[in-house]
């Protein structure tokens, strides 16, 4: 594992990465959905390396063989994909088509998976 301040700034690109993505979307400019998403992605994203530095959970960084990513890397993708849906779920996208929430959310999970695989 790394470093606590290396888990901030690469939150902190993470969050930035995952809001120009979302930013090219015109449904994701209106009402700054975008920013919405680069926020849940930069928390994800500190909970899930703070958590695993605490439980000392070096096993979760090794790369599969084929695909060349780690448990930590989809982690990475998976909490920040949940937590952008349960974000917009639960605030003021109720109302939203739910294909453009998990759309927008997915963006966010690729983005911090992609992200983790090069950290």
């Amino acid at each position: 594992m790394y470093g606590v301040s290396v888990t901030y700034v690469s939150a902190i690109v993470a969050g930035v990465l995952t809001a120009g993505a979302l930013a090219v979307w015109p449904w994701a400019r209106s009402r700054r959905r975008f920013a919405i998403a680069g926020i849940t992605t930069l928390v994800s994203w500190i909970g899930w390396h703070l958590l695993l530095n605490a439980t000392q959970a070096f096993g979760f960084d090794v790369d599969a063989p084929i695909i060349r990513v780690s448990w930590e890397d989809v982690g990475s993708g998976v909490i920040a994909l949940f937590a952008t849906v349960v974000v917009f779920g639960l605030g003021t996208e109720r109302r939203e088509f739910a294909g453009r929430v998990v759309g927008a959310a997915s963006i966010a999970g690729l983005v911090a998976m992609i992200l983790d695989v090069f950290v």
